[in-house]
């Protein structure tokens, strides 16, 4: 319980600054705050309205963040003027497709990642295991818009079943199984691929370790199955390491959606976060950002609990702690 309460109290510090800078670089960025907000070039009677609705804009800048603070805790997600929409229900159009992209890739990543980095870690030093070496770091090296203009000579314009740039649109996978994929895929696996070379790597380097601790040469001493030790033991030895790698990613597949929803589709809370920088859209960035903070934070803390059920080792240690 003292482990989890400590956890939420950095989970909180780590929330407080990053949403403070933002709203601080939000105004720094901005001559009139509230006219931008109102949309640019509008009446006054606009900018009363904004202030009536927001009236602490024109309050210091730290009593603003705990107006703000408060109002994001009790689901007020602020207003975007110049598109005549809520937070709320920007999320709710645009969280769907970025999920999906984040979802889409992780499971393209680990679907090569595991067999990869389990079987060049049992072949070390084999060719197999240079070769996946040598392709891993060039996936890592590759940044996702190289990566997505490849894709878009080599696959997009040689096969017609996918979306060109910019014409995919979100598709729930329960409404239309194909065309989720048809919209997805390409997104997805430009992502993918960077996140499979940095998991094989990660999860080849601690197994290369874990197949020669004591327990391993236990079990083949007892006549365990080659296979079982491998991906019964030796895996399960690992998985912590790529929990870990998995959970630290999540942040940067926020930054790879800006790129692939922009360059693809379908559009996403990436795309939006772009369009409200160019228009200084500040509740909404001020939205988006809290919202990725919690995000990537819950997920790190999800993986933290989750040690536990795979180690009872920390789970005991955290007792004693």
């Amino acid at each position: 319980m003292r482990y989890f309460l400590n956890r939420l109290v950095q989970f909180m510090l780590v929330f407080v600054v990053v949403t403070f800078v933002t709203m601080a670089a939000t105004r720094i960025g901005s001559e009139d705050p509230v006219r931008d907000l109102a949309g640019g070039t509008v009446s006054d009677a606009q900018i009363e309205q904004v202030l009536e609705d927001y009236p602490y804009l024109e309050k210091p800048l730290v009593v603003q963040y705990f107006y703000w603070l408060g109002d994001f805790f009790t689901g007020d997600l602020g207003y975007s003027y110049s598109q005549s929409q809520s937070g709320a229900d920007m999320f709710k159009q645009r969280l769907p497709p970025t999920i999906f992209i984040g979802f889409w890739a992780i499971f393209i990543g680990l679907l090569v990642a595991v067999p990869v980095g389990v079987y060049s870690a049992y072949r070390r030093n084999g060719v197999f295991d240079k070769s996946a070496s040598m392709t891993s770091f060039a996936a890592i090296s590759t940044p996702p818009l190289v990566v997505a203009v490849a894709l878009l000579y080599l696959v997009v314009s040689r096969f017609a079943i996918f979306p060109t740039v910019g014409a995919s649109d979100y598709v729930a996978p329960w409404d239309n199984p194909w065309e989720h994929f048809r919209n997805f895929f390409i997104p997805a696996l430009a992502l993918g691929i960077g996140l499979a070379g940095i998991w094989s790597r990660f999860l080849r380097a601690d197994m290369n370790l874990t197949l020669q601790s004591d327990y391993i040469m236990l079990a083949k001493a007892k006549g365990v199955p080659p296979s079982r030790v491998l991906w019964g033991h030796a895996l399960r030895g690992s998985v912590l390491v790529l929990m870990t790698s998995v959970a630290l990613q999540i942040a940067a597949l926020v930054g790879g959606a800006v790129i692939v929803e922009q360059f693809f589709g379908p559009r996403g809370i990436g795309d939006r976060l772009v369009f409200a920088i160019q228009q200084n859209d500040i509740l909404i960035i001020q939205a988006i950002t809290a919202v990725l903070v919690v995000a990537v934070v819950f997920f790190n803390l999800v993986v933290d609990m989750l040690y536990a059920v795979v180690d009872p080792r920390i789970r005991h240690a955290r007792k004693m702690g």
